[in-house]
């Protein structure tokens, strides 16, 4: 009778864990792919914003997404962080190049995953139209995989202070 209830007992445990190898299985190649995948987004993102492109950096946000600046306000939607960013480029920003490095990716879920990343922002220019110092920040992505396609949803960018200038002595 106990080895009936035992064999009965690994049967249905064998059949419950079946599906759950199959699915572990398979996620260290869709992991991969999706992995490869965020990172060519955030290489997109960079090369966009590097040209100038206001659409094609639109393009990369679900139409529901938020940009949150580094003065805290928030931007909704695709459509206005299009128009938000368009006179950035056209004004300020115009002359003005990233260079930026992948901290991380970490999956939340299959389809959510978070992005850090640090930048340096050099040619900037000041509302009267002279150069200022680069800029040091970070990005913090959430990004959701949306028919088959990778895409922020929440672009929060903050800059790091400013070094202290050395103290006299």
């Amino acid at each position: 009778m106990t080895s009936t209830r035992v064999r009965a007992a690994l049967t249905v445990l064998l059949f419950v864990l079946s599906p759950m190898a199959a699915t572990w299985a398979k996620p260290a190649d869709s992991r991969e792919a999706d992995s490869a995948a965020v990172k060519k987004l955030f290489t997109d993102f960079n090369d966009a914003w590097n040209n100038h492109d206001t659409h094609a950096v639109a393009m990369l946000f679900t139409d529901d997404a938020d940009y949150i600046t580094v003065q805290g306000t928030t931007t909704h939607g695709r459509a206005e962080i299009e128009q938000h960013v368009a006179p950035l480029f056209a004004g300020r920003l115009k002359t003005a190049h990233r260079d930026v490095t992948l901290r991380d990716i970490r999956f939340l879920r299959p389809d959510t995953a978070t992005v850090d990343s640090d930048y340096e922002m050099s040619g900037l220019m000041g509302p009267d139209g002279a150069a200022v110092p680069p800029a040091k920040g970070l990005y913090d992505w959430i990004v959701m995989k949306q028919n088959g396609r990778w895409l922020i949803v929440v672009w929060h960018e903050s800059n790091l202070p400013a070094p202290a200038p050395p103290q006299a002595q």
